[in-house]
């Protein structure tokens, strides 16, 4: 059930005992794991090809195509699930869509339905750019930890300073630990009576019209928080379909973008020469993955 940040159980948290408790481990497995530098293995994934992974750093004229992901230790990785699933619990606000369960890249979009005007941001570098000192700030000065809890927290949250690309806890840290900077865009939106949403490290403003002041107040905010923006990400809209983590926003239509309806005209394609029964079967369950991503997209 969701809850106040204030009813979180980290909320007061003063103990090293009370907090093995709640994390489910015993103090002396705590005291052994903040006691450990060798937490993770660094391997490159590659953005678009989901399972192709390497060991070692890709050479520079394919870097582009990979990013560095931190595995953790598989204890201390089941210890930031456990993080993540109670952080995860606090009531989160209408307009953040990731990471909250439930809530999905589609609904995201769907909250600028009917709008004229947008304006897209991207936020460079999130986790690597999310400090060890403002998840530090987060447990103790919002969460009222005390300096001992909050040590050992940000031991097991943070890896050389910042939040980790592969830990399970990244995700809801990297909007907690920004909390100020949330509230701080939030009250600028609801000034001008737009609407705003946040899926992860992509941030959307729409309304009638989006005015220039209100971005550059937001892109202020967000270099104060020591954050910056993906110059080659930012778009300007206006009377004009916007792709929104990847769902067509089109008045008061959402839909698949054209490279989506394209693969699945060639995956149809595709099933139509195979020749192969265990080939068609899995073209099959290609293309029954694709319509029912359509019809999820179309109904909202």
């Amino acid at each position: 059930m969701p809850y106040e940040l204030r009813d979180s159980p980290f909320f007061r948290l003063k103990t090293r005992k009370k907090l093995a408790q709640t994390l489910n481990v015993s103090e002396a497995a705590l005291d052994a794991l903040t006691a450990r530098t060798d937490l993770y293995v660094r391997k490159w994934k590659h953005k678009r090809e989901k399972d192709k992974w390497l060991d070692a750093l890709p050479p520079p004229e394919q870097a582009h195509l990979y990013r560095p992901i931190d595995i953790p230790d598989r204890g201390l990785k089941a210890i930031q699930s456990r993080i993540a699933n109670l952080l995860g619990r606090i009531t989160p606000p209408d307009w953040l869509f990731s990471p909250v369960k439930g809530r999905s890249y589609v609904d995201n979009a769907a909250r600028h339905k009917g709008a004229v005007a947008f304006w897209l941001l991207d936020i460079a570098d999130y986790f690597p750019s999310c400090s060890a000192n403002n998840v530090a700030h987060f447990f103790r000065q919002r969460m009222e930890c005390s300096p001992d809890v909050t040590a050992i927290l940000v031991h097991i949250a943070t890896w050389q300073q910042c939040l980790p690309q592969g830990s399970p806890c990244s995700p809801i840290l990297a909007y907690l630990s920004n909390l100020k900077l949330w509230e701080t865009i939030e009250k600028v939106v609801n000034t001008e009576g737009l609407k705003h949403s946040v899926y992860a490290d992509d941030i959307t403003i729409s309304g009638p019209v989006v005015p220039k002041r209100v971005i550059w107040d937001i892109k202020q905010a967000i270099h104060k928080h020591g954050l910056r923006i993906k110059a080659e990400k930012e778009l300007s809209l206006i009377h004009r379909p916007a792709d929104i983590t990847g769902v067509i926003v089109d008045g008061n239509q959402t839909k698949l973008p054209n490279r989506q309806l394209k693969r699945l005209f060639e995956l149809r394609a595709e099933r139509h020469r195979a020749k192969s029964k265990l080939l068609k079967g899995q073209l099959d369950n290609k293309i029954a993955g694709h319509i029912a991503q359509k019809r999820q997209v179309e109904r909202v």
